[in-house]
């Protein structure tokens, strides 16, 4: 049976074109990814396959999901408060939004330097949010997906409460899932109600790009999450955003500090 930490990698993620963007977003040649609030890692796992002597450092405080990475070549694991993190690293990834789990506006300044003094030479910060016309709306979207394993899985994102006054959040993961089946019986779904709760600050872009300067960050970017080219071998080609009109009334873009 699939877990939450598995529905949530299956619906909520693609680790491989994470990591190649992460990479694309860098420029150079980076080899230690920091992924920070990593939960399961997922990311992390990813890189240390496709970057030739890729090695990362996977930082959360909850113990649980962490499990998944013990033991795997080229993974350090740390179970603490990411502003405790110390390891050098080329890149420093918060994504899925988890950017909002902090809330207060020195608390965010606080972290990021924090994060910046960990950052190798030409070293990047990453963090991905979501805004724009629809940001503050309450209601529920779904999406089916198919598990390696067979499952069929519908995915439900609500977003409970929102205030654009106070800029918080707090949305909410469900899962269906209909086990694979043999002999030609019906299986019976199984529902994963409140699978995840957050509780986010939704920062804005230009809040965020503030915060990144008050930290120490030389420069800060915008990049859309799609890919401008993709080579023979996979590796991905972005630019960053220039103007609004790039990304739409509604959108989730990477904001970036060098």
């Amino acid at each position: 049976m699939l877990d939450r930490f598995d529905l949530y990698e299956l619906c909520a993620q693609a680790p491989l074109r994470d990591a190649r963007f992460l990479r694309a977003i860098h420029g150079r040649d980076p080899r230690v990814l920091g992924e920070d609030f990593s939960g399961g890692g997922a990311i992390a796992r990813q890189w240390v396959q496709v970057v030739p002597d890729g090695r990362a450092v996977a930082v959360d405080r909850d113990p649980e999901p962490l499990e998944r990475m013990r033991g795997v070549k080229g993974i350090t694991v740390v179970c603490d408060d990411v502003r405790n993190a110390t390891h050098k690293v080329d890149i420093i990834a918060d994504l899925n939004f988890s950017i909002c789990e902090i809330h207060a506006r020195k608390d965010l300044v606080a972290y990021l330097a924090h994060a910046r003094s960990r950052l190798k030479k030409h070293g990047v910060f990453v963090a991905d949010i979501y805004g724009g016309s629809d940001a503050y709306f309450t209601g529920r979207i779904s999406q089916r997906k198919t598990a390696p394993s067979g499952e069929k899985v519908t995915y439900y994102w609500e977003q409970r409460h929102a205030d654009a006054l106070t800029g918080r959040v707090v949305n909410v993961m469900h899962f269906n899932v209909v086990p694979k089946t043999t002999g030609g019986k019906k299986a019976r779904t199984i529902e994963v109600r409140e699978a995840f709760i957050y509780n986010w600050r939704l920062w804005s872009v230009p809040e965020l790009r503030d915060a990144m300067i008050e930290a120490g960050f030389a420069t800060t970017e915008i990049y859309p999450r799609f890919a401008e080219a993709v080579d023979t071998e996979g590796n991905l080609y972005v630019s960053p955003v220039l103007n609004a009109d790039e990304v739409g009334d509604s959108f989730s873009v990477y904001v970036v500090g060098r």
